[in-house]
């Protein structure tokens, strides 16, 4: 993972459609289209189909020994490993595909994204989605989940709100915008985001899908985050139990009492179903 001082100054990975030079000085290289459809079979494909991803897994590798550098490819060969529950060596893609530079399709741009912050590595993404936040009113239909998805996993209250305050659904937006108001009337941001890096520290090893769920059945909004991990061997509850005593120490250690508006659920990757925000 880089440092916040390496992303600070790294300027290898692009913008979409402004193609940087790679650490070698020299364009990289040019893709074939191939990829982007098996991207969009895999988006598609559910979780448990483990001989179809399988499949996909081999034929994406098979494809890659022409054109190891394909950042296209790279981006398939992510995802897959992500579903398979191999965070190790989705984590290693994900930095080749940072030091190999270059232009991404646009598609393949959002998927890898996406999968950074999966992988928990919120500071990579936030570099790629920095152009998207600068003109955050014109994409936010398109990268609506995105910033909310990055903004919690940073536990960022005010793009939370700024992404909010521009979604078409007014439950969804009342929801956020309520739930972001109670943690501002009660000083509680610090709080708010020094939960959330916890959380992402004591999953860090192996986790693969990030997501969450908004319910206002309570009369107020409860922000539920669930933690897919490629762990099948782990105790799921006892592991969310302990990320919820993690939580509830960085509160007490901010002088805070822990809201109970705040939980989190750690299922097994194969479990993974998409979003309904």
């Amino acid at each position: 993972m880089f440092s916040a001082a390496c992303l600070n100054e790294c300027t290898t990975f692009p913008i979409t459609g402004q193609p940087l030079h790679n650490a070698a000085g020299s364009l990289a290289p040019q893709r074939p289209t191939e990829f982007a459809g098996i991207l969009r079979l895999l988006s598609t494909l559910s979780y448990q189909d483990r001989e179809q991803i399988s499949a996909y897994e081999r034929q994406v590798y098979d494809m890659l020994r022409s054109s190891p550098q394909n950042l296209d490819g790279l981006v398939a060969f992510l995802r897959i490993q992500l579903m398979q529950g191999n965070h190790q060596k989705a984590k290693a893609v994900a930095n080749r595909i940072w030091e190999i530079g270059g232009t991404l399709d646009h598609e393949a741009e959002k998927s890898y994204v996406n999968d950074l912050l999966n992988l928990g590595l919120v500071e990579m993404a936030s570099i790629l989605l920095r152009p998207y936040f600068e003109k955050m009113s014109a994409y936010v239909g398109e990268y609506g989940h995105l910033f909310l998805k990055y903004a919690i996993a940073a536990g960022l209250l005010n793009v939370i709100e700024k992404t909010a305050a521009l979604l078409p659904s007014v439950g969804v937006r009342k929801a956020l915008t309520d739930f972001a108001a109670v943690y501002r009337h009660l000083n509680y941001a610090d709080a708010f985001k020094g939960i959330q890096r916890s959380v992402l520290d004591n999953v860090r090893d192996t986790l693969c899908a990030y997501e969450f769920n908004l319910y206002t059945d309570r009369g107020f909004t409860d922000l539920e985050i669930l933690l897919y991990v490629g762990n099948e061997t782990l105790d799921y509850e006892r592991l969310r139990e302990f990320v919820d005593l993690q939580a509830s120490a960085v509160c007490s250690a901010k002088g805070v009492k822990r809201l109970n508006n705040l939980s989190f659920v750690i299922r097994p990757v194969g479990e993974y179903t998409k979003p309904a925000v």
